[in-house]
């Protein structure tokens, strides 16, 4: 009998029991997508598809998981959604509508690489997956048939053997189908893409935009499909074979548990302190609490064949923006040169086929930076839109060549009248904490359970898909260094592929430290971790390998060992809260900012809790799940999830609330930066050098790419911000 009074009982093996045998039903009716989230076709959930674009379609599915709590065991179900390949009795129909919608900018050979087919032209069906497209036509392609005579084409083999006239012999590729022996070339529109298939690559900007609209529903939408269509659909209402057998039986009802909200921390400013209202406030006519100094600035207008381009350096378009922009900085506090910054305006190189990665666009807005007299400080750069390789490119060139802080504009958003004040605003924020102000702060009530400690968020960032294997993964340390708990300059490093751990976590750590010594003069007395991106599974290993080396960075400084306290922030789980009553709801019908929960659904063993520290914007809002691992400082409950929640409104580029903490926050922008350093390997251009190399040699290409990492001008800064 397990009573739950060891510590050290393992229950995983009984929970992993308890979820094959809760998940069986869903297992035969449904299509298991990544972990315990199973996908149903539309039609069996009584809806028709959305369609996403001319290949992909959005499926609903559920995501099922048996957890245990305190005193009980409870079925965590919640509403999912992912892409599909739209099914197809001919991929040559799929492949050139998909080539028509759009407008020929995509591939559909890249496209359709990963899709399974069923052929039916040997009398019976055979799935195949997909090796690669054939470089010519079915009229080009030849081999030796002895067979048929000799050497014959794939049309000719087609219409001789099986009396088959192809449509598309001479207009698409021959498809290869997978095969370990020998190659076997199928025409196109003898396979059939069946449905059912999941899309694993990423969408686009148009398709997520079209995915998010799906799956963004009011909170009780989707209660009401969990306890109505969910529990139906995964065989948990009927206990389905083998629940029964086994003597289980799930309620049908969520489950009930008490909840708090927080009450929000008092936001100063050097101008005073606005009304807090569910998580966000207005920063009209304020001043920032530490402005900085806007000196020695320039702007570079990048035109791109914009509509909305402005004309050239002279055009008063530009120049009232840009004055306008000064003016906002100035009505916040910054102190910003009267004269106007130098302007250098550059007309791209056009996009051109041999230059993918648009090398010499970059190259052009090098030698147009290194033509001002003298480094500036920060440059405001206009831009188009947002292209996906100029903006990596540029900032990795400031960033790592240049070591000058960049901060981007849209010239479709600085030209339109409506909402220009407030993207103005936005901007300033950015402008502010990239040259080392601070916007806001917190009274000194909230802060002084942080009172001499030092804050620091981790993360690590995996190539994605389409990469080479052994592409290094990216780890991120931040950490504060001023009293305001507001700057988080970064410490970035690559290391070996898909490993969560941090490798160079004492290095890193004790740079932090050293920034901090620099600017306040003393070790902190308390370092507080939020670590970010660690699931359940490994934050034993998070104790046996970072932790110790954590511990060595700070006891090698001279005078008393700061306290530690490690805390793991979770976003990637499907626990949802739901008001049981209107007054508990916010006006997107979510639960209030402050929301906290640490009764009922959370660990046996563990300190842990959720908290929703921000407001929901659209869809059901998600709590971040903070589990504390390791404390010295012995924090009161109370003490930490206030504090956490406090926090929370401390993001340097907002004026609300967020739903990460801070540091967390900082530490995963910081690695989406480092990616965009990587941006030529993050995945390889099919075809390219890149994408045929070995680990060994993507890693030294990794190395190469990387360089030196930030210039040194920007370690002690937020650039990344």
């Amino acid at each position: 009998m397990v009573t739950g009074g060891d510590v050290n009982y393992d229950p995983l093996p009984i929970v992993s029991a308890f979820n094959l045998i809760a998940t069986a039903p869903a297992s035969r009716n449904g299509i298991l997508v990544g972990q315990n989230r199973y996908f149903f076709p539309p039609s069996a959930l009584g809806e028709s598809p959305l369609v996403l674009s001319a290949g992909l379609e959005a499926w609903k599915g559920f995501f099922a998981s048996v957890r245990p709590v305190y005193k009980n065991l409870m079925v965590n179900v919640n509403v999912c959604m992912s892409a599909f390949y739209v099914p197809n009795a001919r991929l040559s129909d799929a492949m050139i509508k998909y080539q028509q919608m759009s407008y020929g900018a995509s591939n559909p050979q890249r496209f359709y690489k990963r899709v399974r087919v069923t052929t039916k032209h040997l009398g019976f069906r055979m799935k195949s997956g997909i090796k690669g497209f054939g470089r010519d036509t079915a009229r080009k392609t030849t081999f030796q048939c002895d067979e048929l005579g000799g050497k014959v084409s794939v049309e000719q083999y087609f219409q001789r053997k099986y009396n088959i006239r192809l449509q598309h012999a001479d207009d698409l590729p021959v498809i290869n189908l997978e095969k370990k022996t020998k190659d076997i070339f199928v025409p196109a529109e003898l396979c059939e893409i069946e449905p059912g298939q999941s899309y694993g690559g990423t969408l686009s900007e148009r398709e997520t935009a079209e995915m998010i609209t799906y799956a963004c529903n009011p909170p009780f939408v989707n209660a009401q499909s969990i306890t109505g269509q969910g529990l139906d659909i995964l065989g948990l209402r009927q206990r389905a074979s083998p629940m029964q057998g086994f003597g289980i039986e799930v309620s049908a009802d969520m489950t009930v548990v008490p909840a708090r909200v927080l009450i929000p921390p008092k936001v100063v400013y050097s101008s005073g302190s606005p009304n807090v209202a569910n998580g966000s406030w207005n920063i009209l006519n304020v001043r920032f609490h530490r402005p900085a100094q806007l000196t020695r600035a320039a702007i570079l207008v990048l035109a791109d064949g914009g509509r909305d381009d402005f004309r050239d350096n002279s055009d008063p378009a530009l120049r009232g923006i840009v004055t306008g922009f000064l003016a906002k900085c100035r009505a916040s506090g910054m102190q910003v040169d009267s004269a106007v910054p130098p302007l250098l305006f550059l007309r791209l190189p056009k996009p051109q086929q041999r230059d993918p990665l648009r090398s010499a666009a970059i190259d052009a807005i090098e030698n147009e930076l290194k033509s001002l007299p003298g480094r500036p400080t920060i440059v405001l750069v206009f831009m188009s839109g947002r292209d996906s390789n100029i903006y990596p490119g540029l900032k990795k060139l400031c960033d790592s060549k240049l070591g000058i802080a960049t901060v981007c504009m849209l010239m479709p958003k600085v030209r339109k009248e409506k909402g220009q004040d407030q993207y103005f605003s936005n901007i300033a924020l950015k402008v502010n904490t990239k040259l080392g102000g601070v916007n806001h702060q917190l009274d000194a009530s909230s802060m002084r359970w942080l009172k001499n400690s030092m804050i620091v968020g981790m993360d690590v960032t995996h190539p994605g898909l389409g990469c080479v294997k052994g592409t290094p993964s990216i780890a991120a340390v931040v950490a504060s260094c001023d009293t305001e708990f507001m700057l988080y300059p970064a410490s970035l490093r690559l290391q070996e592929y898909r490993k969560e751990m941090i490798t160079d976590v004492k290095i890193m750590m004790t740079e932090r430290v050293n920034e901090y010594l620099k600017r306040m003069k003393s070790l902190p007395e308390r370092v507080v971790v939020f670590r970010d991106g660690v699931s359940e599974g490994q934050f034993d290993q998070v104790l046996i390998h970072e932790l110790p080396e954590i511990r060595a960075a700070l006891r090698s400084f001279k005078g008393k060992t700061p306290k530690l306290t490690i805390a793991i922030c979770g976003k990637r789980h499907h626990t949802r809260f739901y008001p049981t009553k209107p007054e508990q709801a916010d006006k997107t019908s979510n639960t209030k900012a402050g929301t906290l929960v640490d009764q009922g659904v959370t660990a046996v063993y563990n300190f842990d809790f959720y908290l929703q520290a921000h407001a929901g914007l659209q869809g059901t809002v998600r709590p971040t799940h903070y589990t504390v691992i390791f404390d010295e400082s012995r924090f009161p409950a109370d003490e930490i999830q206030q504090g956490a929640n406090d926090v929370s409104y401390l993001w340097a580029r907002a004026t609300k609330s967020v739903s990460l903490i801070p540091p967390a926050y900082w530490a995963d922008t910081a690695c989406e930066r480092g990616r965009l350093y990587l941006h030529a390997i993050l995945p390889p251009l099919p075809d390219s050098i890149e994408s045929e190399m070995t680990e060994d040699q993507i890693m030294r290409r990794a190395r190469e790419l990387w360089g030196n990492g930030v210039h040194e001008n920007l370690r002690g800064s937020m650039f990344y911000s």
